[in-house]
């Protein structure tokens, strides 16, 4: 044990250098070389949104002496050595936590001969640790402790700072130290930190000019950059970190934060990419967790986390999120009550996409302001985008299922800001491997939205981009024949790969007198690639199995998605009835769109396939014209958010045809989460077996799930044994009160045959047309006696308005969503029933009591 005392070898000179910025450096700096001042010092400079002006100065040793100053670079590579000095890349070191300090865990009495401590990442195997003034051997380490070589000479208390004796002096960084951190990946090998920098010269941390550096953890209880710290441990300040890439895929219940920030104050995040994806149905694994900071400022990052929050904040003050960009979340902001109090000022992001909750959401007492961002896509009914004890004004929110709730901007039921719009923002891309992800146009009606004049969300408006050239490539060229023989399947993708590469293409395939037979799955997943063939036919190959013949989509909603797709002019034949019939190896669709948004598929004939053309998870803004499917097993035509709120929207089927099949489950089903569907000019014709015609609905998921803005125009069911239409929740005796489906609308249609609109459906309109079958409300059409599923089963709200039907059968129950009256977590809800003009061929059969039934004079035959 040694004893430090006076200005020993653990003390070192401090150099502070000029930086212009702590912020990202791009990939497109071609410079990996830090510039090096004529003392050979190594600094660097790089863009950030914020500056921090480092000044030349003098610190003052223990001694009291004066001593000049100036910082360092480190270097941190995955290739690197934790033996070797740090200070370039030749000799970098292989933790990003090497050269910080760690802290006891706990308080450890004098003579003990291990050190419980919080991390020993950064440290070596075996070395010398010092605490204080005080340095002892440790001769190995776990995770959380070390086992020293004598006993430690005093008591420590909880907390205390740990530092390696044989590294930097003994004393860690110094003030306006820069770590930079060399491209690749840090595989479990995370950033832990607590040393403190000062103010205008933070302890910086940040990737070296033209590197992309990216900290993963595969372990869900274990964040990829960690503050060693405590509600109770001494405050670490002025620490930049700037960026980073951060991800964690891990399953697992409580899980870890991405960035976990625990007692902190004066502290900059920025140009950060964090993304995490684990499932954790606690919900902890938050993309930036804040608890107990102050002055914390993050700007600039892009943040993901599919079972959490994108920042959650419990006690903390005087933060500020900015030009953030929040995706594909369970939540996007959450302010957390009770005890805690938090002051959140939130400008110019870009909230887009939550699955379950909403954009912001309040339960501190304390000050939360949301200004000039914009808030789209959030599609749950029962959390809204904007919530609680927090205000808001100069923010655009577009397709939102609820937009204000309780307490927003003071009101008991929320309100909006005063300058609030409901603006389609006109996103250029929704890809997020794209350049243009989530940025708006010069001519976005959110462009000078803002409270100054300027523009809505985390990007400044950019010109929009001209559509790229598409160049023509013929399949011929890569060896397809169409003859009916030869597998074509390679030849087609190597043509669309060349469009993909080329950044748009327009591939033909043109018709022979044969077919062109593919043995795989045709895959379009780029941007601005239209494979067209007027004539020609597609065919999978038999027996090759269960597999889509066309794949529209990218890798993922937080990965790539596909953009501006066009499909034409194909006769598609599924030969699903000569492949294997058990379910394993999938449900094949003939065209399967995912992951995908603008695509249009057009004049396009499908016969014998499991199911025609199914738009699901994270499809939008598409364009199914003039597709006829026959001859199918299962569903014709399918738009599902696969039980995500809003997971697929903005579709349109227009001029579709479903006809012709022995036997199906329906012909289309609008499911799962789909919002804003519309169906015009539609037909659904001679369906064998007891298929429905038309299903609105949604399978048995236990999560809020919402179908909401489905309109049917001019539309037609006949020669249908099931139901033409059904409009329901989750149908049957299932309960699932988290389930709703609202606001669909049947406009001008005919229905030769039944109608069910049943089990708590809202707001559904049925105007003009003809439903020569029974109407069923509140009970399932065709069943004998009338099924309602108990409480369960009656409608909330519908009206019929100048429109003729067979037969109107009500149930006139009060319902509710357990199936059982009286429930104290959903209440009951009388069904509203309004027949306006309606026409009704025999006289309607009422059941039960409690409904409102507002009847407007129409003519009965």
């Amino acid at each position: 044990m040694e004893k430090v005392s006076g200005r020993s070898s653990l003390e070192r000179p401090v150099t502070v250098v000029p930086l212009r910025a702590a912020g990202c450096v791009t990939s497109g700096q071609s410079n990996t070389r830090p510039r090096q001042r004529p003392d050979s010092m190594p600094t660097t400079s790089s863009p950030c949104r914020y500056v921090w002006i480092l000044l030349i100065g003098i610190v003052v040793a223990e001694t009291g002496q004066a001593v000049p100053v100036s910082a360092s670079e480190y270097w941190v590579a995955p290739d690197g050595d934790d033996r070797l000095d740090g200070t370039s890349r030749r000799t970098a070191w292989a933790s990003p936590s090497r050269g910080q300090p760690t802290r006891t865990s706990e308080a450890v009495p004098r003579g003990g001969l291990k050190l419980p401590v919080y991390s020993t990442e950064g440290f070596l195997d075996s070395g010398r640790l010092r605490i204080g003034k005080h340095v002892v051997a440790y001769v190995s380490r776990t995770e959380r402790s070390f086992v020293l070589a004598g006993p430690w000479p005093e008591n420590i208390a909880a907390a205390a700072r740990v530092y390696d004796a044989d590294l930097l002096g003994g004393k860690s960084f110094a003030p306006g130290d820069v770590i930079l951190l060399a491209g690749g990946e840090w595989i479990d090998r995370p950033l832990h930190f607590c040393q403190s920098g000062a103010a205008d010269r933070p302890i910086t941390y940040r990737p070296a000019p033209g590197h992309r550096p990216r900290l993963v953890s595969t372990r869900f209880d274990r964040s990829p950059v960690r503050h060693l710290g405590s509600r109770r441990s001494p405050t670490t300040t002025h620490v930049v970190l700037s960026g980073l890439d951060i991800r964690n895929a891990a399953d697992g219940n409580h899980g870890a934060s991405g960035l976990d920030l625990i007692g902190l104050s004066r502290v900059l995040v920025s140009d950060c990419r964090i993304h995490i994806s684990g499932r954790d149905i606690n919900g902890d694994n938050n993309a930036i967790r804040l608890f107990q900071c102050d002055r914390v400022t993050i700007t600039g990052c892009r943040l993901h986390s599919r079972f959490a929050n994108a920042v959650a904040a419990w006690n903390t003050t005087a933060t500020r999120v900015d030009h953030c960009v929040i995706y594909e979340c369970f939540q996007g902001i959450s302010a957390n009550g009770g005890t805690y109090v938090s002051h959140l000022d939130v400008d110019h992001c870009t909230f887009y996409a939550s699955h379950r909750y909403g954009a912001l959401g309040s339960e501190s007492s304390g000050r939360v302001r949301l200004t000039n961002s914009i808030v789209a896509q959030m599609g749950s009914l029962r959390v809204p985008a904007l919530t609680g004890h927090a205000d808001g004004d100069h923010n655009a929110l577009w397709h939102v299922a609820v937009a204000y709730g309780k307490g927003w901007n003071g009101a008991v039921d929320g309100r909006p800001g005063e300058h609030d719009v409901g603006a389609d923002p006109g996103f250029l891309s929704r890809d997020p491997s794209h350049p243009l992800f989530l940025k708006i146009s010069t001519r976005s009606p959110l462009a000078k939205a803002a409270k100054d004049g300027g523009y809505l969300g985390a990007f400044k408006p950019v010109p929009t981009p001209p559509s790229p050239a598409r160049p023509v490539i013929d399949v011929r060229e890569f060896g397809a024949r169409g003859d009916g023989k030869q597998d074509d399947a390679p030849a087609i993708q190597a043509a669309v790969r060349l469009a993909e590469q080329l950044g748009g293409g327009r591939v033909v395939v043109p018709a022979t007198e044969a077919f062109y037979l593919l043995g795989s799955t045709i895959r379009i997943r780029g941007h601005h690639v239209t494979l067209t063939g007027a004539g020609a036919r597609l065919k999978l190959k038999d027996a090759v199995g269960r597999i889509h013949l066309l794949h529209i989509g990218g890798d993922g909603a937080t990965r790539s998605v596909a953009e501006h797709i066009e499909v034409s002019g194909f006769l598609m034949d599924g030969s699903y009835r000569s492949q294997p019939q058990q379910r394993a190896g999938g449900l094949p669709r003939c065209v399967w769109v995912e992951h995908a948004g603008h695509v249009v598929i057009r004049d396009v004939e499908i016969r014998d396939a499991w199911c025609g053309v199914s738009l699901a998870t994270n499809t939008r803004d598409c364009l199914v014209e003039n597709v006829t499917v026959t001859d199918w097993d299962h569903d014709a035509f399918g738009a599902s958010g696969w039980g995500i709120n809003g997971g697929c929207t903005d579709v349109r089927f227009l001029r579709c045809r479903a006809v012709d099949t022995p036997k199906c489950v329906k012909a289309w089903e609008i499911e799962e989460g789909a919002q804003r569907i519309l169906l015009e000019d539609c037909v659904v014709e001679n369906l064998g077996g007891t298929g429905t015609g038309f299903y609105v609905r949604h399978h048995g998921y236990r999560w809020s799930v919402l179908v909401d803005d489905v309109t049917f125009r001019r539309c037609r069911a006949e020669k249908v044994n099931g139901d033409g239409f059904r409009i329901a929740t989750s149908p049957g005796s299932q309960i699932r009160p988290l389930i709703r489906t609202r606001n669909i609308r049947l406009l001008d249609c005919r229905c030769v045959g039944r109608t069910t609109i049943a089990w708590g459906v809202e707001n559904v309109l049925l105007q003009g047309g003809r439903f020569d079958g029974p109407v069923c409300l509140g009970f399932a059409a065709g069943t004998d006696p009338l099924e309602g599923n108990g409480s369960k089963g009656p409608v909330r709200s519908v009206t019929l308005k100048q429109t003729r039907v067979g037969q109107l059968l009500i149930n006139s129950q009060v319902g509710n969503p357990t199936g059982k009256l009286g429930d104290t977590a959903y209440p009951d809800y009388v069904p509203n029933i309004r027949l306006l003009q309606v026409q009704q061929d025999q006289p309607a059969k009422v059941i039960g009591e409690g409904a409102k039934i507002e009847i407007q004079a129409g003519r009965s035959r």
